[in-house]
C-alpha cells in the first residue's frame, strides 16, 4: 500500500514538473513562432513595472504606431549593441524621422533617440515574471544537461526497469499447460 502511495506521489511530481516546464517552452516558444520576440530584462531601469529577470514578448511596430505610456524596445543610443526597454514619454515626427524620448520607470535621465519612420520599434506586449532566470540557466552548460540529458536518463532507466522486471502471475489467472513435441500421438 505505502509503495503505491510512494509511485503515486512520484508520478503527480513528474507529471507536475513535465507540466511546468510543458509551459515555459509554450510561454517562450510560441510568441517566437508568431512572430513576437522574447528578451530578458537585465537591469532594474524599469522597476516595479518589470523586474531583473523577467521576459519580456515584445511585438516589431512601425514607430509611429508608438503612444506616450507605452514601453518600448529599441537600440541604446549611446552602444547600439544593447537593448532597452523604457517606457515612451514624448514622441515627435520630423521629415521622414520619429524623434522619441524614452525613460525607465527607476530612472531619473531620459534617453533621446530617433528612427526612420519606415523602420521598427518593438512594444512590449506581455512580461512573464523572473522567468529569464530560468531561459538563462537552460542556455548555459548545466542547464542543457539538465533539460535534455538528465530526462533522457530518466527515461531509459524507466524503460530499462520496465524491460527487465520480472513478470507476476495474476493470482486469478488459470496456469496455462505446454504442449510441446513431446505430446503423445
Amino acid at each position: 500500500m505505502t509503495r503505491r502511495l510512494a509511485r503515486g506521489a512520484v508520478t503527480l511530481v513528474a507529471w507536475t514538473a513535465l507540466g511546468f516546464l510543458a509551459g515555459i517552452s509554450l510561454a517562450v516558444s510560441v510568441p517566437t513562432a508568431l512572430g513576437y520576440r522574447t528578451l530578458v530584462v537585465m537591469s532594474g531601469s524599469m522597476e516595479p513595472t518589470l523586474h531583473t529577470g523577467d521576459v519580456v514578448v515584445v511585438r516589431q511596430i512601425a514607430p509611429l504606431d508608438l503612444r506616450v505610456g507605452d514601453i518600448a524596445t529599441f537600440r541604446d543610443p549611446n552602444d547600439p549593441s544593447r537593448m532597452l526597454t523604457h517606457r515612451v514619454r514624448e514622441i515627435s515626427a520630423e521629415a521622414g524621422q520619429v524623434y522619441v524620448v524614452t525613460m525607465g520607470d527607476a530612472n531619473t535621465e531620459p534617453e533621446r533617440w530617433h528612427v526612420s519612420a519606415d523602420g521598427t520599434v518593438g512594444r512590449v506586449q506581455f512580461h512573464l515574471w523572473h522567468l529569464g532566470y530560468l531561459m538563462f540557466w537552460l542556455r548555459s552548460r548545466v542547464g542543457r544537461i539538465g533539460f535534455v540529458v538528465v530526462p533522457a536518463l530518466a527515461l531509459g532507466a524507466l524503460e530499462l526497469r520496465r524491460i527487465w522486471r520480472p513478470v507476476r502471475s495474476d493470482p486469478g489467472q488459470e496456469p496455462v499447460e505446454e504442449v510441446g513435441d513431446d505430446a503423445a500421438a
